[in-house]
């Protein structure tokens, strides 16, 4: 299931900046903003972008899931190599990051992880399917989504 979470990440990340069968399987959200590509390399260009995590459906210390999914991530757009961290204090522009929701409920709208509304289930890793919801967001602005499961 960790393995099925890394390659989901790596393909949400490219779903948030660029645009099935057994495995993961990811959406792009219905909105991308024409900022997307600016901001991400404004955000990169001179350090980490931030990476909120909410929600732990695979019951890991949450410093090994964050490093874990920021790992999947940073590899995702191999033409931009970049970083991801979960301290804004080391992120150069924190007010632009991306928030991913592991758990997330169909009901929860990309645009409320951008303000800070993230409610996720308590959904275990146990076999089942883990829905997950990411934003990319420019402080409380959506600047694009992505929906998948693992």
């Amino acid at each position: 299931m960790m393995k099925r979470l890394l390659s989901l990440g790596a393909a949400a990340l490219a779903a948030l900046l660029g645009g099935c069968g057994d495995g993961p399987s990811t959406v792009p959200g219905g909105y991308r903003s024409p900022a997307t590509w600016s901001s991400f390399f404004a955000a990169t260009s001179s350090g980490p972008l931030l990476l909120v995590v909410h929600g732990n459906p695979f019951a890991l210390p949450a410093p090994e899931l964050r490093a874990k999914v920021a790992r999947a991530m940073e590899g995702a757009i191999p033409a931009r190599p970049f970083t991801l961290t979960p301290a804004a204090e080391s992120a150069p522009l924190p007010h632009i990051r991306v928030v991913v929701a592991l758990g997330a409920p169909a009901s929860l709208n990309a645009a409320d992880l951008c303000v800070g509304k993230a409610v996720v289930a308590g959904a275990k890793a146990e076999g089942g399917r883990i829905e997950v919801l990411a934003a990319f967001c420019d402080g409380s602005a959506l600047l694009s989504s992505v929906r998948g499961w693992v």
